[in-house]
């Protein structure tokens, strides 16, 4: 998956929000997420669900500035076959909202892809908690899990694509203990058309060419 998404506010977005029994106004808006960005999850806390701001990068390292995304290791995304040896897995698992996501083959011709219907998606993430020892604060960190490619995606993207959950799915997804339920989500899979537009660049995507539809 390539290290870009959006999360928009439309009718798609607060229809998701209220699936989720959070609110949509807490969520954090962007067209350009990129590793590092703050970004929203979603998470059981304190026996209901809460919106959260979280560091896009699952391992961080405390600096005297504060906790950093640590660049040994690229964890924005969380590959589908190391799940089974991560207690996050098992422990701390939680969904990351969009509205679109960039795909790029080799880094090269990249395509923004939104679903079709206006309707917004839900990621499937791990997330991680530390304290800061700067400012003693709490900081969430997440990860956002890839599966292998999706035939539909071979001519945009073909190594492999985020966990894109079904919303039957989302109550077990976060609900800590439930894990062993999940191995029929770890096969790609989109649930709705989704419009792919190529793009000029990852940050700015301008468009290059006309829409087409997967």
């Amino acid at each position: 998956m390539c290290t870009n998404f959006v999360l928009i506010k439309k009718n798609g977005t607060v229809a998701l929000a209220d699936r989720l029994q959070v609110d949509a106004a807490a969520f954090i808006y962007g067209p350009n997420f990129r590793p590092g960005s703050t970004i929203s999850i979603v998470r059981e806390y304190d026996g209901g669900r809460r919106v959260m701001p979280a560091i896009w990068w699952l391992y961080l390292q405390q600096t005297e500035h504060g906790l950093k995304p640590n660049k040994r290791y690229f964890s924005v995304n969380t590959n589908y076959a190391k799940l089974p040896g991560k207690a996050e897995y098992r422990t701390s698992r939680c969904i990351i909202p969009a509205t679109a996501f960039v795909e790029s083959q080799d880094g090269e011709r990249p395509h923004l892809l939104a679903p079709t219907d206006d309707s917004a998606i839900a990621f499937g993430g791990l997330y991680k908690e530390w304290q800061d020892k700067t400012t003693g604060e709490w900081v969430h960190s997440a990860s956002i899990i890839t599966l292998p490619g999706h035939p539909a995606l071979a001519d945009i993207h073909r190594k492999s694509m985020p966990l894109w959950l079904p919303e039957s799915a989302y109550d077990d997804w976060l609900m800590a203990g439930t894990a062993g339920k999940f191995d029929d989500l770890l096969t790609p899979a989109l649930h709705t058309s989704l419009t792919a537009t190529p793009i000029d660049r990852t940050t700015l995507k301008n468009p290059t060419g006309p829409s087409f539809v997967v």
